[in-house]
């Protein structure tokens, strides 16, 4: 259907929008073939090419479908905090909404506004919020500065990526709560495990860097715009985990040996479920092996799980992104198929190829989800070595204090990390390890931080360029630039981290 009537206004063709009403959006729904129609602050959209390309998932847009968008935007603000929703839209409007149908909608929102508790009203109290992108579900990184101010990320400052409202349980719903843990498919039923009764098992401990597999995703957007949170390097923090084996959970639930549930079962993926729905997997090979530290955790830093990060229960699973150390955990069940939801098996954490920008041109169903997480480093502080009260000029060389982090999934271990201010002439310096560079080989959860004194080339524009990469025990290396990684969801941005400082410069026109 055309989106726009021609009519004649002085003797020449004018388009004017046409108007729509609300049954004739209602009709297309996505089902039977139809298109996908939504509407929005009066105008209607067919969404129907972007429906696979709903960062969300599928299932979260198809919510709205032949209908309008401000209740579902209502609990999803995150649609507020950047301008991209309503770019993304602009090319699908096909018409303007009745007016009549605009005010029903309108007095719709007024009524639940006035009416329904605000989703967002009992978030926890948080103090000294660092970079916050969104507040409603609040997103925020850790500042640059203080990004590897400590070893371990106080819980205050650690970095927060949530989808939905933070649950909150009543005192009541607390002593009550059970873990549901579903043998169903390896033949053994259900069981459930008290908070008390999970505490009696043996306790282990674990200290793992956390990092969204979006963390740097404003890297790709100097190429071209991605979807998502426009992260610097700060979705990343690390933390000591309290807590007890995922494998011996599992044990105590009935469930024998793996590789046999495996070989003979068919088992292939543990799923975890939480309290706000969210639902994810790992493969079982990860979920049991010993040496995986995949673990359900009630303790951070030596403190109970705060609710941000997870009270009551969370998944802890090491290397490997974080979506997939599920909060809120409710449900852990053994299955043959990975977890369904657009968290597991939808774009969201799927990397698309550099020249795909639209999935309806691949088959997601075909491609892995992200699990383990590539090498990858950033510079924290930078700091000029002597005095450099006078002008330096151009091309000189002045030597830089320069510290960070480096971190690579799968429990490879952080073996050098390379730093150069002079980049033209292939200056490279091995920085020096500090902190966690003794970690267990081929368990090296938590970051590396490290340290070094680098010779820096002052440009013209009065800065000195610095970059760093780091290499695992793998010898895996950070790619030079993010181009060629591109991705339209912007994930996994592993490429040199790139940071500039001031020099004082002679200027051509100074009087000295």
């Amino acid at each position: 259907m055309a989106s726009v009537i021609s009519t004649i206004m002085k003797g020449r063709a004018v388009l004017v929008p046409m108007t729509l009403g609300q049954k004739e959006v209602a009709k297309n729904n996505g089902k039977d073939g139809k298109p996908v129609w939504m509407t929005y602050s009066g105008t209607v959209y067919n969404v129907t090419s972007f429906v696979r390309n709903h960062p969300g998932g599928m299932e979260r847009i198809l919510l709205a479908a032949g209908g309008p968008v401000e209740a579902h935007w209502h609990l999803y603000r995150q649609h507020f905090s950047s301008d991209l929703p309503m770019t993304l839209l602009e090319p699908l409007a096909v018409g303007t909404l009745r007016e009549i149908d605009q005010d029903a909608v309108d007095d719709m929102m007024e009524q639940m506004m006035e009416n329904e508790k605000d989703p967002y009203e009992d978030e926890p109290e948080r103090l000294g919020v660092p970079v916050v992108h969104s507040d409603a579900p609040m997103n925020a990184e850790v500042p640059e500065h203080i990004l590897t101010r400590s070893y371990l990320t106080p819980n205050h400052l650690y970095y927060m990526r949530h989808h939905h409202p933070v649950p909150l349980l009543s005192k009541e719903q607390i002593e009550n709560y059970r873990l549901e843990i579903d043998l169903s498919e390896y033949g053994k039923g259900k069981s459930r495990i008290s908070l008390k009764d999970l505490k009696s098992m043996p306790k282990v401990e674990v200290t793992m860097t956390m990092q969204c597999s979006g963390n740097r995703r404003s890297g790709f957007n100097v190429f071209e715009k991605t979807s998502g949170t426009t992260w610097g390097q700060g979705a990343i923090s690390t933390a000591k985990w309290g807590g007890v084996r995922l494998k011996d959970l599992l044990k105590n639930a009935g469930m024998g040996d793996p590789i046999e549930a495996q070989d003979k079962g068919e088992i292939e993926h543990v799923r975890f479920q939480s309290i706000d729905g969210m639902s994810v997997s790992i493969g079982i090979e990860k979920a049991t092996n010993p040496y995986g530290d995949v673990m359900i955790c009630y303790e951070m830093n030596d403190e109970e799980l705060p609710r941000d990060h997870g009270f009551p229960l969370r998944v802890i699973v090491p290397g490997y992104a974080a979506v997939r150390s599920t909060k809120w955990l409710n449900k852990i069940s053994i299955s043959k198929e990975e977890a369904e939801g657009p968290f597991q098996r939808g774009l969201n954490y799927k990397i698309l190829p550099p020249s795909v920008k639209d999935a309806n041109d691949v088959n997601i169903d075909e491609m892995p989800s992200c699990n383990e997480l590539s090498v990858s480093s950033g510079i924290t502080k930078v700091k000029p070595l002597g005095s450099h009260s006078d002008d330096v000029p151009p091309g000189d060389i002045v030597i830089m204090k320069v510290s960070g982090w480096a971190f690579a999934g799968g429990g490879r271990n952080i073996v050098r990390v390379d730093v150069t201010g002079d980049l033209d002439k292939h200056n490279w310096t091995s920085a020096n390890l500090k902190e966690g560079n003794d970690q267990r080989y081929g368990r090296g959860w938590a970051w590396t931080f490290w340290e070094a004194e680098v010779p820096a080339r002052v440009q013209s524009d009065g800065c000195v360029h610095l970059y760093c990469k780091g290499v695992d025990m793998a010898f895996n290396s950070q790619p030079e630039t993010a181009v060629n990684q591109w991705n339209v969801r912007g994930l996994m941005n592993n490429s040199w981290y790139h940071k500039t400082s001031m020099i004082n410069v002679v200027r051509k026109d100074s009087n000295r």
